[in-house]
């Protein structure tokens, strides 16, 4: 297995830790698991990593609301040119099967003042524009702590190093 191969799946259990400590269920879909032929929609070979649902918040008298959120998970030892290069053609293949598909991207070189874990909103974004992507604990609704973000921000820093330098940037 090689070393970015290897990132990328620790950067999947990261991802999945934190949403498991949000109160979210969490299911793998993406193409290493058994299950993505039950929620794969079209001719397209991209499913993504992660199906993560916890119970609606509100008011609501129907305690079966649920919030469903489809989740791809990426290592990027280069997040800024990867964007610049890759993201683009990414959500044009991607959006019209996954319109509601977030990207949690995970760096061990983020910029400065920026957290290891930043998310791509395929949604809200423009086509031509600039991608705007987030710190995990700040986009709304998602209810993730920043305090849980740095704790596994920590684990990156001290594992990432362990495994060697990179180079994967598509």
């Amino acid at each position: 297995m090689e070393v970015d191969d290897l990132k990328g799946r620790i950067a999947e259990a990261l991802v999945e830790s934190i949403f498991r400590r949000a109160s979210y269920r969490v299911a793998r879909v993406g193409r290493e698991s058994s299950v993505q032929g039950l929620v794969k929609v079209g001719a397209s070979e991209f499913s993504p990593d992660f199906l993560v649902w916890k119970q609606a918040s509100g008011d609501s008298p129907d305690r079966h609301l649920h919030r469903l959120l489809t989740i791809e998970v990426k290592y990027r030892s280069n997040l800024p040119e990867f964007i610049k290069r890759n993201l683009e053609p990414l959500v044009e293949k991607v959006r019209p099967q996954w319109p509601e598909l977030y990207c949690v991207f995970v760096t061990d070189n983020p910029e400065d003042a920026r957290s290891c874990f930043q998310v791509f909103d395929v949604k809200n974004h423009m086509p031509g524009t600039a991608p705007i992507l987030l710190d995990l604990h700040q986009l709304p609704g998602l209810d993730i702590f920043r305090t849980t973000v740095e704790e596994y921000e920590g684990l990156v820093r001290q594992i990432f190093p362990l495994l060697g330098s990179s180079g994967r940037d598509s």
